[in-house]
């Protein structure tokens, strides 16, 4: 590739305020759902709004594929506990808030890094390749899905808890993928390769921080976080292995943008629940949910932060991968994740919610509610099922021809499901200030990122001085580094700073605290 100086592009001012506000809106709404298939949401949204902002025809070819890609990267993060880490932060003693404010950069910081690390597989791997992945992922999520349906995952890990973590699922995992690898079926050996590095790199972060070393984030709650550590450090190691730079640069956002993102969105809450300057003193600011808040901001940070990582992707020059459509069974199985696999993990919460409720009573030709519902779900499901089965034969004709409006389509579907369906499950209780405000708030957002993807014009791809593979050196150049060492030198600074500004808001803890260490030495129970 030619070493000439590049010609900067003006800039993509949509990209990072359409990206944010995606991930903003997928997060919040992702808090009311929780766990590895709430965080599926504000991935695949992230990843559409690249596709629609970046003017690359090889990225918007494979929409449905780097939705499904960042939906997948995202869910990792989900298994990982923060609810007693958040905690820490409203405590009243340094040791315990700086703790907390470091343990919080850490799980954003692993959220953000897996699921750039996963996404990037889309921005800069040939079809073929993600096309492999298709039968060992679906054959591991079936395998999980028999395990949970038999309790047989509930039953292992009440016998053996391994500190409240999610083993039976890397176990389970990582022998789907040594069947895989012992098969005769060459297109499944690389996939099966990378299954098999990410489970074992699960086990080998849990044994080595927390069963040998012993270091628990947040007892008794799950040490998930130890795992997830394995599986950032082996997906690094094979991106440097195959020599994919530019993912790696990806990556190295994705781990700042989360990390920075989940220490500043605690931070406002804890300015929330302390009542600090306007808001103890206008009621308006009062009540207002700051959890919910601190979740959106969380996502608005991360979104930000993976598009300026984008963007330095765009103006380097990243070689196109490919521009034409991933083939059948790849696009079948991402609109299948999208739009069954998806509503199904995380609408069928709503069930729950809505019995806890009372809001079921009579029932109708012997079928209780909550089985209609279960029906009613599965002939959807039917439904769409034909739907995309349609789809892919090229028979329906509601769906865009061209990739960009395809795009914009998926995008504005998957935001209006999730936001409806997660509106179901509060439509009978807004019956307070901060419930109400979060769901106005949820709507505006979505009116905001409907109204930026309806006047979103397709533009001709910009051109660059010249062209980067996904491997040149280029991509972790001095060129490229320079911002990313400043951010993270300022990072030990910006948790002192936080520390101490949380700890001037108030004497005594704040509601819902945890102490880590301050107890320990007040010779506390």
């Amino acid at each position: 590739m030619s070493e000439t100086k590049p010609n900067r592009l003006i800039g993509r001012p949509m990209l990072p305020i359409l990206a944010g506000l995606a991930m903003s809106l997928g997060w919040g709404i992702r808090g009311d759902y929780g766990h590895e298939a709430g965080a599926m949401l504000p991935g695949a949204l992230l990843a559409l709004a690249i596709v629609i902002t970046a003017d690359r025809a090889d990225w918007q070819a494979r929409a449905g594929t780097l939705a499904m890609l960042g939906a997948l990267g995202w869910a990792f993060g989900g298994q990982m506990s923060y609810g007693i880490v958040i905690g820490y932060t409203a405590a009243s003693t340094f040791v315990d808030v700086v703790y907390g404010y470091s343990s919080l950069f850490l799980i954003g910081a692993l959220w953000g890094g897996i699921g750039a690390a996963i996404l990037s597989l889309g921005l800069t791997w040939r079809g073929e390749r993600i096309e492999q992945l298709v039968t060992p992922l679906l054959t591991i999520y079936l395998f999980w899905l028999l395990l949970d349906l038999t309790r047989i995952t509930a039953r292992l890990e009440a016998r053996w808890s391994f500190n409240d973590t999610d083993w039976v699922a890397a176990t389970s995992a990582l022998l789907v993928g040594i069947l895989f690898a012992s098969s005769r079926v060459p297109r499944w050996r690389e996939p099966a390769r990378l299954i098999i590095l990410l489970a074992g790199g699960w086990w080998a972060g849990y044994v080595l921080l927390t069963a040998i070393l012993g270091l628990r984030m947040t007892p008794p709650r799950s040490d998930n976080w130890s795992g997830c550590v394995g599986i950032m450090v082996a997906l690094a190691l094979w991106l440097w292995r195959e020599g994919n730079r530019s993912a790696l640069l990806l990556v190295l956002y994705g781990l700042l943008a989360g990390g920075t993102g989940f220490a500043v969105g605690d931070f406002v809450q804890m300015l929330g629940r302390a009542g600090w300057g306007p808001i103890g003193h206008y009621e308006a600011l009062q009540q207002l949910d700051y959890w919910k808040w601190m979740e959106r901001l969380f996502g608005l940070i991360m979104g930000i932060g993976l598009a300026c990582g984008v963007s330095r992707l765009l103006q380097g020059g990243l070689a196109p991968v490919e521009t034409y459509s991933p083939r059948r069974p790849l696009r079948g199985f991402a609109l299948a994740v999208l739009f069954l696999i998806m509503p199904w993990e995380n609408f069928i919460t709503n069930v729950r919610v809505w019995m806890e409720r009372g809001q079921f009573n009579e029932a109708l030709l012997g079928i209780g509610p909550r089985q209609w519902i279960v029906i009613i779900a599965t002939l959807v499901s039917v439904v769409l099922t034909f739907a995309i089965r349609r789809h892919l034969d090229g028979g329906l004709p509601m769906i865009p021809d061209d990739h960009f409006g395809r795009a914009q389509l998926l995008m504005l579907a998957l935001t209006w499901l999730f936001l409806l369906g997660d509106f179901t499950r509060v439509v009978s209780h807004l019956n307070t200030k901060g419930v109400l405000s979060v769901h106005v708030g949820f709507w505006v957002t979505a009116l905001l990122i409907t109204l930026l993807v309806v006047t979103r014009r397709q533009s001709a791809p910009q051109a660059v001085g010249y062209v980067h593979v996904a491997a040149d050196r280029y991509w972790l150049g001095s060129q490229n580094r320079r911002e990313l060492v400043v951010g993270w030198l300022l990072i030990p600074f910006l948790i002192l700073i936080l520390t101490k500004l949380t700890l001037s808001t108030h004497v005594e803890p704040l509601p819902g605290h945890h102490q880590r260490f301050s107890t320990a030495v007040a010779g506390q129970p």
